[in-house]
């Protein structure tokens, strides 16, 4: 509609002055045009520049995460610096109901923050605000030039269980590479201890039978294992802060 006005204030003004045969004609019906054309500018451009005749609204949605790492005892959110930033990131994570990973939009409009709360249940809280008219006149009024849900921002907020790690991507790389050689050195401790074991009992006792050496093996390996499992979540801790240190990129 603010077009159409404007279009009539071009109008009026322009055929006021130039057609209307006395001069009380041409500044009346001139000036009335002139009013309109500038009242319909400037209302154009204050809803332009400044989105008069709108307000913010926000809507807020929650959902549910999980972590996407593959280890259970690993709860981790990533992230991707933007552009080597250390401050502009890119989080990549998870709906608890899906496999597909998902990240956050790299846009100057969009905010990320992580916080760490007594939860169990990690959730993305996100609020988007766009720009709304105050009523259906303005809406009216500016039909077909105004902003009506133009997008102000995205603010993503992770709420996290305080159990819950977030490392950039190349810090997560390190860390997956250093828990696997963990894995490997375990593995290779937990057969030269068995084999160690075994031997011995058997040197010391060459009478036993092999059902009883197999016996002992699978205590031994139980053993070990246990032991193993103990001290597995003292040493990914040690390995978090470890890829902590690491650098961000």
């Amino acid at each position: 509609m603010i077009l159409i006005a404007l279009f009539l204030g071009i109008i009026i003004f322009v055929g006021g002055f130039l057609l209307m045969p006395t001069k009380g004609q041409r500044l009346t019906i001139g000036g009335l045009g002139l009013i309109i054309l500038v009242a319909s500018a400037t209302l154009m451009i204050g809803n332009d520049n400044w989105h008069w005749g709108m307000h913010h609204h926000t809507e807020t949605a929650t959902t549910s995460i999980a972590s996407i790492s593959p280890d259970k005892q690993l709860n981790v959110l990533i992230y991707q610096p933007v552009r080597k930033s250390n401050t502009e990131k890119v989080y990549v994570y998870r709906k608890a109901t899906q496999k597909q990973q998902r990240h956050t939009t790299a846009s100057l409009k969009t905010t990320n923050s992580v916080h760490y709360r007594h939860v169990h249940q990690a959730k993305l809280i996100t609020k988007t605000t766009t720009w709304r008219y105050n009523s259906g006149f303005w809406r009216w009024l500016f039909s077909w030039t105004g902003t009506h849900h133009e997008l102000v921002g995205h603010q993503n907020t992770f709420v996290l269980p305080n159990s819950w790690v977030t490392l950039s991507t190349h810090q997560a790389k390190w860390l997956s590479s250093a828990v696997k050689k963990r894995e490997a050195a375990a593995k290779t401790t937990l057969t030269q201890t068995v084999t160690t074991t075994v031997k011995k009992e058997a040197a010391a006792n060459p009478s036993l039978t092999a059902k009883e050496l197999a016996q002992i093996k699978q205590k031994t390996e139980k053993s070990v294992q246990k032991i193993a499992q103990q001290q597995a979540v003292t040493i990914l801790n040690q390995l978090i802060k470890q890829a902590k240190m690491q650098s961000v990129h």
